[in-house]
């Protein structure tokens, strides 16, 4: 289910419109913040490509998006005033075919912390349109660093598999970097996924403490499967969200899992360290958000899709630590919903306690932020009934980071362009 193979209702790229911003008063939470760019938006060009933002990173307050310009990589650095931050690449902006085939692009991306930037997608590794996995390192000015793995760049593949895709990193705090997607066969029937995690350590070799080789897989079924969200614990457990198809190859649920450190399936979730959420019944569902309180217990953004009607039923599940459903949360069954039919979500995270969720309604396209209680109530502080104000944006957003000052950052793209907007928070 890569970029390609997510289904169509979730990426309608070709229907992207203009951004048509008028500057308004930055007056409080929920508002653009118009210390960005003057109208808190910025969108990017790269001389008539079409450019996406799929992941924000944040050097202390300026943002940087990662994504896929015209079929290859790119990266794009601003300043925290929403300029193009000129040190970094020369003029802000990195553009390349990775590895020279033809396709690549980046997924997600993060700042180490000593201001090297790292961020994971995939590239084209031959004639014949195999993938692998590919983690970018870029000094704070934009070049390769050549202390990791020689060039800056580590490329993943899984023997046997023809294709890898990354979706999502993280950081440990020893400086290892867990990534995170799928393996993909669109060959067999019907088209075989796994969960596919790999874990290189700072100089950018596969770190072998873990799977035995770096690398480590595994499937509940015989269909198309992967992993769009990652998170490390505190005690160093690797929690992972994303999507499962379903015994009867007929829709897409939600499937969670969580690993030791050593890369072995944890068994105090699930039993097995693997679990299958069905959040909606005989329609398509799986996580794009991935949180967890100080408590232990797990908080997922859920994109849902009713094909009945075309109608997007977005949920917010809350799990124990051990992966059953918190029925303290929601209407007792451990599910938010009443998000329909305007919320296509794409992000959730945790403010405070409070939940933050992302995505776009269903007709604009315009993004969406919203912002929850703990116990799922809209913030009334936050916009209009928890609800910004985004309606001079029309455009889509994946991916948002929560700077120094509270202030949210998003990524995403509005008439083929790269999109960045800034909300107070």
């Amino acid at each position: 289910m890569q970029r390609s193979h997510r289904p169509i209702f979730v990426l309608a790229v070709g229907a992207l419109v203009a951004v048509m911003a008028s500057p308004a008063l930055a007056a409080g939470p929920g508002d653009l913040d118009t210390s960005f760019g003057g109208d808190g938006i910025r969108t990017v060009d790269y001389s008539g490509f079409s450019d996406y933002f799929y992941g924000v990173a944040l050097h202390g307050k300026a943002p940087t998006g990662c994504g896929y310009s015209d079929g290859v990589a790119m990266i794009t650095a601003f300043t925290r005033g929403g300029h193009l931050d000129d040190s970094f690449s020369g003029d802000g902006m990195w553009r390349m075919d990775i590895l020279g085939h033809g396709y690549s692009y980046l997924e997600a991306c993060r700042y180490l912390p000593d201001g090297r930037l790292v961020g994971v997608g995939a590239a084209q590794i031959n004639g014949a349109g195999d993938d692998s996995m590919i983690v970018v390192v870029r000094k704070p000015n934009g070049m390769p660093d050549k202390n990791f793995s020689g060039d800056g760049l580590a490329v993943i593949s899984f023997p046997g598999l023809p294709n890898v895709y990354a979706y999502d990193l993280a950081v440990q705090p020893d400086g290892k970097i867990v990534v995170v997607g799928e393996t993909y066969d669109g060959s067999t029937t019907p088209a075989a996924g796994w969960f596919a995690v790999a874990r290189v350590k700072p100089n950018g070799a596969l770190d072998k403490t873990f799977s035995g080789d770096g690398r480590a897989k595994f499937d509940y079924h015989d269909g198309d499967e992967g992993v769009w969200k990652v998170l490390v614990q505190d005690d160093g457990k690797i929690l992972l969200a994303g999507w499962v198809r379903n015994k009867a190859d007929a829709e897409w649920n939600t499937g969670v899992a969580r690993l030791k450190p050593n890369g072995a399936p944890d068994d105090t979730f699930g039993g097995d360290g693997r679990i299958e959420y069905n959040f909606l019944k005989g329609q398509d569902d799986y996580a794009l958000g991935l949180d967890v309180r100080s408590d232990g217990r797990i908080v997922l953004g859920v994109y849902g899709y009713e094909d009945v009607g075309g109608t997007f039923k977005a949920r917010i599940a809350q799990l124990r630590p051990g992966g059953g459903l918190d029925d303290t949360f929601g209407g007792g069954d451990g599910l938010l919903t009443g998000f329909e039919p305007d919320l296509l979500l794409e992000d959730l995270t945790l403010v405070g306690g409070k939940i933050l969720v992302g995505g776009r309604d269903s007709v604009g396209p315009t993004p969406k932020i919203l912002r929850l209680g703990s116990a799922g109530a809209p913030d009334s502080t936050f916009g209009t009934g928890g609800s910004a104000d985004l309606s001079s944006i029309t455009g889509y957003m994946y991916d948002f980071a929560i700077d120094p000052m509270g202030r949210i950052v998003s990524a995403g793209s509005s008439s083929n362009d790269g999109l960045v907007f800034r909300v107070l928070g």
